[in-house]
């Protein structure tokens, strides 16, 4: 009876075994890898949702380094562009400061007391009336008339050690200043005046003559005061207000010299 007992219960023994065996086999080869499949497909889905903002911040900071290198290019081509600017202005100037000084020293009024000079002081409130240059005593006389290269634009009135004082012809003052009109064959002579702002002309008169002047008789200065170099060009004539008495005859003259831009200036005076 024991025996039988023994033999049961290792019947019972292998059978649990072999069936655990089988249970093993089936759950690797069918049910494990639909499991892993079931597990994997959610994890992957996750993985791939947490993945994306970290993505998207990578991908925003690559642009952000890319917009910050556009940035850094633009800021250093515009510093670039602005020194190139400054410079190409200081040659453009420079350029016109050579051309006016050359066309200057070009001037011949057959004296040799004529030297260029720089003007180095004008005020924006008396722009129109006086302008200062670099030259004194050493150079320059009172009473020295000072052109630009297209013409008389005013006279010397003061002299320092090392600089001048210019008034302008267009101050409004009284110039005083001995003048002739030619006019094809026919000269006159007369004083320049003021400068009038209403038309922009000079007037002269006390003229010693009261010929007929065709408009855009040119203007010279005469030189008749002794003091001051003759043929300067000065204007031409743009009109007229006769008068029987030719001492009050009063005749416009548009300057040809522009004082508004200038930067160097020839100064003529008596020998």
């Amino acid at each position: 009876m024991k025996k039988l007992n023994l033999s049961r219960l290792f019947f019972w023994l292998t059978s649990l075994a072999l069936l655990a065996l089988t249970l093993v086999l089936l759950f690797r080869v069918a049910i494990s890898p639909y499991l892993s499949m079931i597990i994997r497909n959610p994890v992957t889905k996750i993985d791939a949702i947490m993945s994306k903002p970290f993505a998207v911040i990578k991908e925003g900071a690559k642009e952000l380094d890319s917009l910050m290198s556009a940035f850094s290019e633009n800021k250093h081509l515009k510093k670039e562009l602005r020194s190139y600017k400054l410079d190409q202005l200081q040659v453009d100037k420079l350029k016109s400061e050579n051309r006016e000084l050359k066309e200057l020293l070009g001037l011949d009024y057959g004296t040799d007391n004529q030297f260029a000079a720089r003007m180095i002081s004008r005020n924006p409130y008396s722009w129109n009336k006086s302008l200062v240059i670099d030259s004194g005593k050493r150079e320059i006389k009172e009473k020295s008339l000072v052109t630009s290269e297209l013409g008389l634009i005013g006279r010397v009135t003061a002299v320092s050690q090392s600089s001048a004082h210019v008034e302008l012809l267009t101050s409004g003052k009284n110039i005083e200043l001995p003048i002739k009109i030619v006019d094809k064959d026919k000269v006159i002579y007369g004083n320049l005046k003021a400068f009038k702002s209403e038309s922009k002309t000079m007037v002269a008169s006390e003229f010693n003559s009261n010929d007929s002047i065709s408009l855009d008789a040119k203007v010279y200065t005469s030189g008749l005061d002794g003091e001051t170099v003759a043929d300067i060009p000065v204007g031409k004539v743009t009109g007229f207000k006769n008068a029987a008495d030719k001492l009050k005859r009063r005749i416009f003259i548009k300057l040809y010299a522009d004082t508004d831009n200038l930067d160097y200036v020839l100064v003529v005076g008596k020998e």
